[in-house]
């Protein structure tokens, strides 16, 4: 094998690689991103709820913000991006969804995505 195969192959190799690694990387960043998005949307939708003494009423920031939270969350996790969407879509008009039986089954509660949001950093923290 000639000294210019060997390093036509490295460079192949190297490239390669190079794509693997920014993958991954690129699916890294998208974690972070979506749980940063998220986080602030479980943040300030607790803010809300102590300054009006939990009352339900219709935000559209709350709405957009779990919107946000959706856009970011659907490449990474589509079950949990669907919640946050009912989550965004409950914001727009709480008490449609508080009057139907069931209904807030769809949308999850801020412990839950407290909860979902460390064991996304706890993944990241192992793999950084």
């Amino acid at each position: 094998m000639s000294a210019g195969t060997i390093v036509s192959g490295l460079k192949l190799a190297d490239s390669v690689l190079g794509k693997i690694l920014s993958k991954k990387g690129t699916r890294l960043q998208k974690k972070i991103e979506a749980v940063r998005v998220m986080q602030r949307a479980v943040n300030n939708t607790r803010q809300y709820l102590v300054e009006s003494n939990n009352n339900y009423a219709p935000n559209a920031e709350l709405s957009n913000l779990w919107n946000d939270a959706f856009g970011v969350m659907m490449p990474i996790d589509k079950t949990l991006a669907v919640r946050l969407n009912n989550k965004s879509r409950f914001w727009s008009n709480p008490q449609v969804w508080l009057i139907h039986d069931g209904a807030m089954e769809l949308v999850p509660d801020l412990n839950e995505l407290d909860e979902k949001c460390d064991t996304i950093i706890v993944e990241l923290e192992n793999r950084l």
